[in-house]
Parts: structure tokens; C-alpha cells; sequence
């Protein structure tokens, strides 16, 4: 038996499939790997860098001027702590560059079973 509305059924057909491939687009965008994106303007972009920088040598270098004057180890610990404030702008630039944000620890690519799910165990 032939369909009486044949074209009908056509576009009825093209909608569902319409509507599925919605569903599934959907679907992947949920599923996608989360990651704290840049910022839309390079100058947002160079300005966080910049203030990473200098907040991580100024910080370090106060906090070593203070621990300096109150133990009178005059410039111990304001050196010190002067190269690791600018490891830390460092280490937060590379943050920034890289898209992990605040991220610390293992990240999900450099884990073993990264891949796998639950019903693959």
C-alpha cells in the first residue's frame, strides 16, 4: 500500500532527524572536557600576565623585607623569597597560557585511565 501523503511523511522524517541531530550536538557540548578558557582580548590577556608578575616578585620580596627586619638577617630572606615570588608569577603565567586556570595536582590528559569509564573497569 502507498502512502497517500507521501511528502508529509518526508518532511515529518526530516524533522526528526532535525530534532535528534540537536540532541546529539547538545549532548557533545555537555560531554566536552571542561577548561578554564583565556580571555576573549589580548589585552585582558597581557594585562593578567603583567599583574601576575609583578604580584608574585612584590609579594615575595615584601614578605622577605618583613621576615628581614624582624630576625636582622638583612637581605636573607628578601632574596630568597624574591626569586620565589617571581617562580610563582611564572609558574601562574604558564596557568594562564596553558587554560588550567587554578588547576593544581594531575591533570586528566597525563592520568593513565584518563580514557576510561566506568563500565570499561
Amino acid at each position: 500500500m502507498k502512502d497517500p501523503k507521501p511528502q508529509r511523511s518526508s518532511d515529518r522524517l526530516k524533522d526528526i532527524e532535525r530534532r535528534i541531530s540537536q540532541i546529539e550536538g547538545a549532548k557533545k557540548a555537555e560531554d566536552a572536557p571542561r577548561h578554564n578558557g583565556l580571555p576573549a582580548g589580548m589585552g585582558a590577556i597581557l594585562g593578567r600576565v603583567a599583574t601576575e608578575l609583578v604580584a608574585g616578585v612584590l609579594v615575595g620580596s615584601f614578605i622577605g623585607w618583613v621576615l628581614d627586619r624582624w630576625l636582622d638577617t638583612s637581605p636573607l630572606f628578601m632574596v630568597m623569597l624574591f626569586f620565589l615570588g617571581a617562580a610563582a608569577g611564572m609558574l601562574n603565567v604558564w596557568r594562564i597560557v596553558s587554560g588550567r586556570g587554578l588547576a593544581t595536582g594531575y591533570f586528566e590528559e597525563h592520568r593513565q585511565d584518563a580514557g576510561k569509564t566506568d563500565k570499561d573497569e
